[in-house]
């Protein structure tokens, strides 16, 4: 950051008003952003509260991959849809296994 925009930055910041913090929680799905998006939809229409996102990428050894982050405000809402997303990747794994068969 330039100086003289780090100088401006100091100078603000304590006088912005602050809520409470946003927390955040990234969970790696080892499944292709497809293989969990209808799923992951019910999980964040059930989970109001928190802010659900899929973020696609390659991985060199599994080939594609999806990191699935959960932020909320709530630390109590934070761990439950956090939860709901690990169960529901147990289950899309599971049957990914199956089919594999």
């Amino acid at each position: 950051m330039p100086s003289i925009m780090q100088a401006m930055v100091d100078e603000v910041a304590p006088k912005l008003k602050t809520g409470a913090k946003l927390l955040s929680e990234t969970i790696r799905a080892d499944a292709k952003e497809g293989d969990v998006g209808t799923e992951l939809g019910a999980i964040a229409k059930a989970n109001p509260d928190t802010i659900i996102g899929s973020y696609p990428f390659f991985d060199e050894t599994l080939g594609p991959n999806t990191n699935i982050v959960v932020r909320s405000r709530d630390p109590e809402k934070l761990k439950l849809a956090k939860g709901a997303v690990e169960d529901m990747l147990k289950k899309v794994k599971s049957q990914m296994a199956a089919a594999a068969r």
